[in-house]
C-alpha cells in the first residue's frame, strides 16, 4: 500500500463511533421486542429505549465538544437544543439530536418532583434563561402560537444532569386493560435508567 493510500484513510471520530452503537443497540432492541412481544406494552418500551440511547448519547455529545445541551419536551415530541451563551438553537450536526415526534398513540410527560432525591440539584437554571433581546431574536419568524425552545432538561459539559423523570404512556384513545407506562430516569450523571414496566402505578424492583 502506498503513502498515498494511507494518507487517504481516515480514523472515526469518537462520537461517530458512540452514534453507531446507539444506533445498532436500538436496532437491536426492536428486533428483540418485535420477536419476543406482541403485547402493546412492547411500543412503550422500544420508545422508553430509544430515548435513553439518545440522552446518553447527547451527554457524551455534550462532553467531547465542550458545549451545554438542553431537552426541550413539547406536546409529543422531544428534541435536544445547544447554548451558544446567548440563545438556544438546534444541534444541526447531529440528526440524532433533532426533533422525534412520537407514535400518535403513545404520550410523554416530564417531572421533577417525586424524584427522591439525595442533595439539591447542582445547576442553576438562571445561568441558561435568556435574556429579552435574545428572546426577541429568537421569536423572529415563529407562528402566533409557537413558542421559542427553552428546554425543561440541562446537561453541562461537564457531566452533570438536572434530576428528571420522563414517563411514556399510552394515549386516552389507545385503551388497553392495564395502565402501563414506562419511565426514564436521570440523577446527577449519566447514564439514565429505564424502569419499567409499571403496571396500574405500581413499580417494578429496581
Amino acid at each position: 500500500m502506498d503513502k498515498n493510500t494511507n494518507n487517504s484513510i481516515k480514523g472515526f471520530t469518537l462520537i461517530e463511533v458512540l452514534l453507531v452503537i446507539v444506533v445498532i443497540g436500538m436496532m437491536v432492541a426492536a428486533i428483540q421486542i418485535n420477536f419476543t412481544s406482541n403485547k402493546p406494552e412492547a411500543k412503550l418500551q422500544q420508545e422508553s429505549s430509544r430515548f435513553a440511547g439518545v440522552f446518553n448519547l447527547a451527554a457524551e455529545y455534550g462532553l467531547l465538544n465542550n458545549i451545554e445541551l438542553g431537552l426541550f419536551i413539547d406536546k409529543n415530541s422531544y428534541q435536544f437544543v445547544g447554548f451558544d451563551g446567548v440563545r438556544w438553537s438546534v444541534v444541526a450536526d447531529n440528526e440524532l439530536l433533532s426533533v422525534y415526534q412520537l407514535p400518535d398513540e403513545i404520550s410523554i410527560s416530564l417531572s421533577f418532583d417525586d424524584l427522591a432525591l439525595e442533595q439539591p440539584s447542582l445547576i442553576n437554571a438562571e445561568l441558561f434563561q435568556p435574556d429579552d433581546e435574545a428572546l426577541e431574536q429568537m421569536e423572529e419568524g415563529l407562528g402566533d402560537d409557537e413558542k421559542p425552545i427553552i428546554p425543561q432538561v440541562y446537561l453541562l459539559s461537564g457531566g452533570d444532569i438536572t434530576p428528571f423523570r420522563v414517563e411514556f404512556s399510552f394515549t386516552d384513545q389507545f385503551y388497553i386493560s392495564d395502565d402501563i407506562s414506562f419511565a426514564v430516569k436521570g440523577l446527577y450523571t449519566t447514564p439514565v435508567k429505564v424502569i419499567g414496566p409499571i403496571i396500574d402505578g405500581e413499580m417494578p424492583d429496581e
